[in-house]
């Protein structure tokens, strides 16, 4: 390859980077690439016509690559490709409505995926589409998107289960996360009820709309750092508590083979079991996980969760009309 082939080729590939960061004047490019502004003119005309290029123009004279384009010209890895099919069936299960949007990028991803992860995400967005349709929730998610990545700030109508009545909360969004230990979606984001952080299920919405009122997400907002000490959702502004378990021999092989959270420590035990420990902040969110072990599973700590899980015990016994000494 000739020295102006190479050349054209590392303009095409700065280009190409740049756009993907940001909007850019041909005179700008032409400045930060060092190159004549007809130079940048020409190789974009090229770009657009020849090689397709997803270029939308920003603002007057300034372009950049369209995001909702993008995809399709990403060039992965076998592996990296698994990483999508992965997330994209994972999207999948957590559907539990027939949502349109969703489905269609599951199909849109399976257009870029090679045989057999395309078939299986082609097979997801049919899945998908049988679902029963939630006009309401289809509307809420949108709205929430919407105000999300235009940073505005949206009014949306929540009521919590058993509650008389729903409150009302103009939330700024700053993160969607979905649910580790269900098919739940979850928005993050400050309350102006409140003035405080908080977090909503999406499900129990049941009334959004993006208002006029602009919100910019703080520079030291870390969904990661907030979550850090939750066992799936759940934070507060207090200290976690330690959660010691106690795991029979039967059950420590299946225990010891996954990473049930990022702070947990196991030490194996002379019988063949194992004790189990992480940072929890708010313990009633993995009770359900514990309660699922049965008598596998012993709570040592905190005294708190093991007395809960004591009373469950109880309730069980006598719902089963079981005798016994006392508890």
């Amino acid at each position: 390859m000739g020295q102006r082939a190479n050349q054209r080729a590392w303009l095409l590939s700065e280009m190409e980077r740049l756009y993907s960061d940001r909007a850019w004047s041909d005179s700008e490019l032409a400045a930060r690439l060092e190159v004549n502004r007809s130079t940048i003119y020409r190789t974009r005309c090229f770009m657009e016509s020849d090689l397709d290029a997803p270029l939308v123009e920003e603002s007057p004279g300034r372009y950049r690559f369209d995001r909702q384009r993008r995809l399709g010209s990403i060039r992965l890895t076998p592996t990296e490709a698994l990483a999508l099919y992965l997330g994209g069936r994972r999207l999948q299960q957590q559907t539990r409505v027939g949502h349109l949007p969703t489905a269609t990028a599951l199909e849109k991803l399976a257009q870029v995926l090679r045989r057999p992860m395309m078939q299986g995400l082609v097979r997801a967005a049919q899945e998908v589409l049988e679902q029963e349709r939630d006009p309401q929730q289809a509307h809420v998610l949108e709205q929430i998107v919407e105000g999300w990545i235009n940073g505005r700030k949206v009014r949306v109508r929540y009521r919590k289960p058993h509650a008389d009545a729903a409150r009302v909360h103009v939330i700024s969004p700053y993160q969607l996360e979905p649910s580790v230990w269900g098919d739940g979606v979850y928005l993050i984001g400050h309350s102006d009820h409140y003035d405080a952080v908080i977090t909503l299920k999406l499900a129990r919405i049941e009334h959004a709309a993006v208002t006029t009122e602009p919100f910019t997400i703080p520079a030291d907002f870390d969904s990661h750092a907030l979550l850090q000490h939750a066992w799936g959702i759940w934070h507060a502004d207090r200290r976690p508590c330690n959660v010691r378990l106690c795991f029979s021999p039967r059950v420590a092989p299946r225990v010891r083979e996954t990473v049930w959270h990022p702070s947990q420590t196991l030490r194996d035990l002379p019988d063949g079991g194992c004790e189990w420990a992480a940072q929890i902040v708010e313990w009633r969110e993995m009770e359900p996980w514990v309660r699922g072990w049965g008598s596998d599973v012993e709570v040592l700590e905190p005294a708190e969760l093991r007395a809960s899980v004591i009373d469950s015990v109880r309730l069980l016994a006598e719902q089963y009309g079981v005798r016994g000494p006392a508890l």
